[in-house]
């Protein structure tokens, strides 16, 4: 059963989705353009910007699928990685001393997980309007 998905919510998981497709595709094509003063015609470099370049166009498409699939259990769940993804890159910066990046990943962590708390309440809305009229509070 699909549950419905609140335009904000398409509105903004969808700038994910683009943001993820974007930089990923760009560290394929510039990977110095995110971090500069890196050597990436050494193949060690080159390959860590590749990967990150995949997981970045990976959780990008996921989450660009759930939302063509209107389907609101498979966006929680892409959001979730998605989540886990940046609470990790937070803790990557602030161990590291890089701010910028720890500020990033932690609005993003809020932002995802806040994504996902309304998606679990409309769905808990519309189970609480399947049985016999009953409404949750």
């Amino acid at each position: 059963m699909q549950k419905t998905i609140p335009t904000w919510v398409t509105v903004v998981s969808s700038l994910i989705a683009a943001l993820g497709l974007f930089v990923g595709g760009s560290l394929y094509i510039s990977p110095g353009t995110f971090i500069p003063g890196i050597n990436f015609a050494d193949p060690g470099p080159a390959y860590l910007a590749e990967m990150w370049a995949a997981r970045q166009v990976a959780i990008g498409a996921v989450v660009a699928y759930a939302l063509f699939r209107r389907s609101s259990p498979m966006l929680r769940i892409s959001l979730l990685v998605y989540c886990i993804m940046n609470v990790q890159d937070a803790g990557i910066g602030l161990f590291n001393g890089n701010m910028s990046l720890f500020a990033g990943a932690l609005f993003f962590t809020v932002l995802s997980a806040t994504l996902m708390f309304v998606l679990s309440r409309a769905a808990r809305g519309e189970a609480g309007d399947t049985r016999g009229g009953e409404q949750r509070p």
